[in-house]
């Protein structure tokens, strides 16, 4: 009997200490938002073969997803990085955006970086076409009161010093329909009832040169 207690005391004493040193329980930990270095903010990009994305490491992160999006096709290209900086090649002569999603193995949770653009150029251009405007509202997919309905929009340009105009496109079908062309302001106020519409933004610089926003889509209920 003295030695089945003497094992007992001893299966307690090695299972108290698996539980509070061995096998400690930690809260998992988020990762935080990596910040943006290169290819700058809406700025031309040289590159001969690929374009090299760099960003601080981010705090509590195992491993980085870079998500490089074109910006005329909308077609994605998505890589994973275990340090702060990959490689990529992209086809030339066409405006991009990138993000940086951070994550850590011991919880389900990331963490998104901002959203930087650039133009990617094989030769030096005396000037760019303006990126795709950035639609603002009514977002894609949203749903909106009938009656009085703002369409807005924003828009960047590597050429900092040029002016841009606006034609804006809006119907139930197809937003081929323009309402309205070489508008100053990223806004245009309309009257719309109940159905679902479609719309679009051109935007042109004072160089003769556009972009398109591509078809979005909204519902009035």
């Amino acid at each position: 009997m003295k030695k089945i207690a003497y094992v007992f005391y001893l299966l307690l004493l090695v299972l108290y200490s698996c539980s509070s040193d061995g096998f400690e329980y930690r809260d998992p930990v988020d990762p935080s938002a990596a910040n943006l270095s290169k290819p700058t903010n809406n700025t031309e990009c040289l590159e001969v073969d690929a374009v090299k994305f760099e960003w601080n490491k981010s705090d509590n992160t195992d491993s980085y997803t870079i998500t490089v999006i074109d910006l005329i096709s909308s077609e994605s290209t998505v890589k994973n990085s275990n340090t702060n900086s990959i490689e990529i090649t992209l086809t030339k002569g066409r405006p991009y955006s990138w993000q940086i999603t951070s994550k850590n193995k011991s919880t389900s949770k990331t963490a998104k970086s901002e959203i930087w653009k650039f133009y990617l150029s094989g030769t030096a251009n005396t000037n760019h076409a303006p990126f795709p405007a950035e639609i603002i509202s009514p977002k894609n997919d949203a749903e909106v009161s009938a009656g009085s309905v703002e369409l807005s929009w924003k828009v960047d340009d590597v050429d900092a010093g040029d002016t841009h105009k606006f034609d804006i496109y809006l119907d139930q079908t197809d937003a081929s329909t323009i309402i309205s062309s070489d508008q100053s302001a990223t806004t245009k106020t309309v009257t719309l009832t109940a159905g679902i519409y479609y719309w679009n933004v051109t935007s042109k610089d004072d160089k003769g040169n556009h972009s398109q926003s591509g078809v979005y889509k909204f519902t009035i209920k």
